[in-house]
């Protein structure tokens, strides 16, 4: 249990460390475009894989104290951050109405 917590907490980390280096905006708004089109949540995986493979390849050489630097390199940490930042930005465009005509 205390595992799981320490990596979700780790997830949390990487999340806002993207938001401050800007990564995070693109996965959120095209998620949130994904459901506001009411388009199927599968057409987010080429966006999650892209900016995890990105993001994963920009961290390569970090350097750092603590867990996040090492984990910040590795691609499926980092598919498992974009995909929380995707579901995060898929339910708040659910949130908003969408009219058609």
């Amino acid at each position: 249990m205390l595992i799981a917590v320490r990596l979700f907490w780790l997830t949390l980390e990487a999340a806002v460390a993207h938001f401050h280096d800007g990564l995070a905006f693109p996965v959120l708004l095209l998620a949130a475009l994904i459901a506001w089109r009411r388009w199927r949540p599968y057409w987010m995986l080429p966006v999650i894989v892209a900016e995890a493979v990105y993001a994963s390849d920009l961290f390569a050489h970090a350097t750092g104290g603590g867990k996040l630097p090492g984990a910040m390199s590795n691609v499926f940490f980092q598919i498992g951050v974009f995909t929380l930042l995707a579901l995060v930005g898929y339910v708040l465009g659910r949130l908003v109405p969408n009219r058609k005509s």
